[in-house]
Protein backbone atom coordinates (compact mmCIF):
# COMPACT_ATOMS: atom_id res chain seq x y z
CA UNK A 1 0.00 0.00 0.00
CA UNK A 2 2.85 2.38 0.83
CA UNK A 3 4.37 1.76 -2.61
CA UNK A 4 1.11 2.51 -4.40
CA UNK A 5 0.61 5.64 -2.29
CA UNK A 6 4.09 6.91 -3.15
CA UNK A 7 3.61 6.18 -6.86
CA UNK A 8 0.34 8.09 -6.81
CA UNK A 9 1.91 11.01 -4.93
CA UNK A 10 4.80 11.34 -7.39
CA UNK A 11 2.52 11.00 -10.41
CA UNK A 12 0.00 13.54 -9.13
CA UNK A 13 2.77 16.03 -8.43
CA UNK A 14 4.21 15.66 -11.94
CA UNK A 15 0.74 16.01 -13.46
CA UNK A 16 0.56 19.52 -12.02
CA UNK A 17 3.27 20.69 -14.41
CA UNK A 18 2.53 22.18 -17.81
CA UNK A 19 5.35 20.53 -19.73
CA UNK A 20 8.11 18.20 -18.58
CA UNK A 21 10.98 16.62 -20.45
CA UNK A 22 12.56 13.61 -18.75
CA UNK A 23 16.30 13.04 -19.11
CA UNK A 24 17.54 9.52 -18.33
CA UNK A 25 21.23 8.81 -17.74
CA UNK A 26 20.79 5.11 -18.38
CA UNK A 27 24.25 3.92 -17.38
CA UNK A 28 23.86 5.75 -14.09
CA UNK A 29 20.45 4.17 -13.64
CA UNK A 30 21.73 0.65 -14.27
CA UNK A 31 24.05 1.05 -11.26
CA UNK A 32 20.96 1.63 -9.11
CA UNK A 33 20.02 -2.02 -9.56
CA UNK A 34 22.82 -3.11 -7.21
CA UNK A 35 21.25 -1.07 -4.42
CA UNK A 36 17.65 -1.98 -5.25
CA UNK A 37 18.30 -5.70 -5.53
CA UNK A 38 16.20 -5.93 -8.69
CA UNK A 39 16.40 -4.91 -12.33
CA UNK A 40 14.06 -2.66 -14.25
CA UNK A 41 13.07 -2.56 -17.92
CA UNK A 42 13.87 0.76 -19.55
CA UNK A 43 10.86 0.48 -21.86
CA UNK A 44 8.61 0.21 -18.80
CA UNK A 45 10.15 3.39 -17.39
CA UNK A 46 9.51 5.20 -20.68
CA UNK A 47 5.93 3.95 -20.94
CA UNK A 48 5.22 4.96 -17.35
CA UNK A 49 6.51 8.46 -18.02
CA UNK A 50 4.45 8.90 -21.18
CA UNK A 51 1.36 7.95 -19.21
CA UNK A 52 1.81 11.21 -17.32
CA UNK A 53 0.15 13.89 -19.51
CA UNK A 54 2.63 16.63 -18.59
CA UNK A 55 5.62 14.56 -19.81
CA UNK A 56 6.06 15.69 -23.39
CA UNK A 57 9.30 13.90 -24.24
CA UNK A 58 11.67 11.30 -22.80
CA UNK A 59 15.34 11.52 -23.72
CA UNK A 60 17.66 8.61 -22.98
CA UNK A 61 21.44 8.96 -22.89
CA UNK A 62 23.34 5.72 -23.33
CA UNK A 63 26.70 4.72 -24.82
CA UNK A 64 27.34 2.29 -27.67
CA UNK A 65 29.84 -0.44 -26.85
CA UNK A 66 31.41 -1.01 -30.27
CA UNK A 67 33.39 -4.00 -28.95
CA UNK A 68 30.15 -5.83 -28.19
CA UNK A 69 27.57 -4.03 -30.31
CA UNK A 70 24.72 -6.54 -30.46
CA UNK A 71 23.37 -6.01 -26.91
CA UNK A 72 23.71 -2.23 -27.32
CA UNK A 73 21.82 -2.28 -30.62
CA UNK A 74 19.09 -4.45 -29.10
CA UNK A 75 18.65 -2.02 -26.22
CA UNK A 76 18.59 0.93 -28.61
CA UNK A 77 15.75 -0.71 -30.56
CA UNK A 78 13.78 -1.22 -27.37
CA UNK A 79 14.25 2.43 -26.40
CA UNK A 80 13.13 3.63 -29.82
CA UNK A 81 10.13 1.30 -29.90
CA UNK A 82 9.00 2.73 -26.55
CA UNK A 83 8.95 6.20 -28.10
CA UNK A 84 11.95 7.83 -26.41
CA UNK A 85 14.62 9.95 -28.08
CA UNK A 86 18.03 8.30 -27.83
CA UNK A 87 21.29 10.21 -27.53
CA UNK A 88 24.36 8.03 -27.88
CA UNK A 89 28.09 8.00 -28.58
CA UNK A 90 30.81 5.31 -28.52
CA UNK A 91 32.08 4.02 -25.19
CA UNK A 92 35.76 4.74 -24.57
CA UNK A 93 37.98 2.25 -22.77
CA UNK A 94 40.62 3.71 -20.47
CA UNK A 95 43.57 1.43 -19.64
CA UNK A 96 44.33 1.34 -15.92
CA UNK A 97 47.74 0.87 -14.34
CA UNK A 98 47.99 -2.24 -12.19
CA UNK A 99 49.21 -0.84 -8.89
CA UNK A 100 48.05 -0.15 -5.34
CA UNK A 101 45.93 2.80 -6.46
CA UNK A 102 43.88 0.48 -8.68
CA UNK A 103 42.73 -1.49 -5.64
CA UNK A 104 42.38 1.10 -2.89
CA UNK A 105 42.67 4.82 -2.24
CA UNK A 106 45.82 5.96 -0.45
CA UNK A 107 43.81 6.91 2.64
CA UNK A 108 42.42 3.38 2.79
CA UNK A 109 45.79 1.70 2.30
CA UNK A 110 47.21 3.45 5.36
CA UNK A 111 44.70 1.49 7.49
CA UNK A 112 46.17 -1.89 6.50
CA UNK A 113 48.84 -3.73 8.45
CA UNK A 114 52.00 -5.17 6.88
CA UNK A 115 50.36 -8.55 6.31
CA UNK A 116 47.53 -7.11 4.23
CA UNK A 117 49.89 -4.87 2.28
CA UNK A 118 52.11 -7.87 1.55
CA UNK A 119 49.15 -9.85 0.19
CA UNK A 120 48.09 -6.87 -1.92
CA UNK A 121 51.54 -6.61 -3.49
CA UNK A 122 51.53 -10.34 -4.17
CA UNK A 123 48.25 -9.96 -6.05
CA UNK A 124 49.58 -7.01 -8.06
CA UNK A 125 52.76 -8.93 -8.95
CA UNK A 126 50.69 -11.93 -10.09
CA UNK A 127 48.41 -9.77 -12.26
CA UNK A 128 51.46 -8.21 -13.90
CA UNK A 129 53.12 -11.60 -14.37
CA UNK A 130 50.19 -13.09 -16.29
CA UNK A 131 49.88 -9.95 -18.42
CA UNK A 132 46.48 -8.82 -17.16
CA UNK A 133 45.08 -5.76 -18.92
CA UNK A 134 42.38 -3.75 -17.19
CA UNK A 135 40.36 -1.25 -19.17
CA UNK A 136 37.60 0.84 -17.62
CA UNK A 137 34.63 1.78 -19.85
CA UNK A 138 33.80 5.48 -19.85
CA UNK A 139 30.87 7.24 -21.48
CA UNK A 140 29.85 10.29 -19.52
CA UNK A 141 26.91 12.31 -20.83
CA UNK A 142 26.84 15.17 -18.30
CA UNK A 143 27.86 17.81 -20.86
CA UNK A 144 25.42 16.54 -23.48
CA UNK A 145 22.58 16.37 -20.98
CA UNK A 146 23.28 19.88 -19.69
CA UNK A 147 23.34 21.29 -23.23
CA UNK A 148 20.13 19.46 -24.13
CA UNK A 149 18.36 20.82 -21.06
CA UNK A 150 19.43 24.37 -21.84
CA UNK A 151 18.24 23.98 -25.45
CA UNK A 152 14.85 22.80 -24.17
CA UNK A 153 14.42 25.35 -21.41
CA UNK A 154 11.88 27.55 -23.19
CA UNK A 155 9.62 24.54 -23.89
CA UNK A 156 9.26 23.24 -20.36
CA UNK A 157 7.97 24.10 -16.92
CA UNK A 158 10.14 21.46 -15.23
CA UNK A 159 13.07 19.10 -15.66
CA UNK A 160 12.75 15.46 -14.61
CA UNK A 161 16.27 14.08 -14.23
CA UNK A 162 17.09 10.41 -13.70
CA UNK A 163 20.66 10.65 -12.42
CA UNK A 164 22.59 10.93 -9.20
CA UNK A 165 25.63 12.69 -10.62
CA UNK A 166 26.76 15.85 -8.82
CA UNK A 167 28.07 17.33 -12.08
CA UNK A 168 24.48 18.01 -13.09
CA UNK A 169 23.88 20.33 -10.13
CA UNK A 170 25.49 23.46 -11.64
CA UNK A 171 23.47 23.46 -14.88
CA UNK A 172 20.31 22.73 -12.91
CA UNK A 173 20.92 25.81 -10.77
CA UNK A 174 20.81 27.86 -13.98
CA UNK A 175 17.59 26.11 -14.98
CA UNK A 176 16.05 26.95 -11.62
CA UNK A 177 17.04 30.61 -12.01
CA UNK A 178 14.91 30.57 -15.17
CA UNK A 179 11.90 29.74 -13.03
CA UNK A 180 11.74 26.04 -13.87
CA UNK A 181 11.21 23.29 -11.30
CA UNK A 182 13.62 20.45 -10.77
CA UNK A 183 12.57 16.86 -10.09
CA UNK A 184 15.43 14.49 -9.25
CA UNK A 185 14.85 10.75 -9.50
CA UNK A 186 17.37 8.47 -7.83
CA UNK A 187 18.02 5.83 -5.19
CA UNK A 188 19.23 6.13 -1.63
CA UNK A 189 23.00 6.51 -1.29
CA UNK A 190 23.54 7.16 -5.00
CA UNK A 191 22.17 10.70 -5.34
CA UNK A 192 24.66 13.49 -4.74
CA UNK A 193 23.95 16.01 -2.01
CA UNK A 194 24.38 18.83 -4.54
CA UNK A 195 21.36 17.51 -6.43
CA UNK A 196 19.30 17.41 -3.26
CA UNK A 197 20.22 21.05 -2.68
CA UNK A 198 18.79 22.16 -6.04
CA UNK A 199 15.73 19.89 -6.26
CA UNK A 200 12.10 20.89 -5.81
CA UNK A 201 11.17 17.25 -5.24
CA UNK A 202 13.20 14.07 -4.83
CA UNK A 203 11.57 10.98 -6.35
CA UNK A 204 12.62 7.61 -4.96
CA UNK A 205 12.96 5.46 -8.08
CA UNK A 206 12.29 2.25 -6.15
CA UNK A 207 8.91 3.60 -5.08
CA UNK A 208 8.13 5.38 -8.35
CA UNK A 209 8.80 2.57 -10.82
CA UNK A 210 5.63 0.63 -11.67
CA UNK A 211 7.01 -1.73 -14.32
CA UNK A 212 8.23 -5.31 -14.25
CA UNK A 213 10.97 -6.17 -11.76
CA UNK A 214 13.44 -9.01 -12.14
CA UNK A 215 15.15 -9.93 -8.91
CA UNK A 216 18.79 -10.98 -8.91
CA UNK A 217 18.05 -14.68 -8.78
CA UNK A 218 16.18 -14.36 -12.08
CA UNK A 219 19.31 -13.11 -13.90
CA UNK A 220 17.56 -10.82 -16.41
CA UNK A 221 19.05 -9.65 -19.68
CA UNK A 222 18.89 -5.87 -19.76
CA UNK A 223 20.59 -5.38 -23.07
CA UNK A 224 24.17 -4.69 -22.09
CA UNK A 225 26.06 -2.11 -20.04
CA UNK A 226 28.09 0.92 -20.93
Amino acid sequence: MELETKQAFYTDRLKQETAIIAYLDLTNMFHWQDVLGWSFRVEDVITQLYNIPSVKEVKVFYGLNERNPNPSYALRRRIGKAGATLRTKPVKFIRKNIDEALLFKRSTRTLFDDGVNSKMHELIDELRRVGTIIEEPKCNFDVEMAMEIMDDIEKISAVLLFSGDSDMAAPLVRVKLKGKRIYITGVRGMTAGDLHNVKDLYIDFGKFYAGKRAYKSENPALGGTA
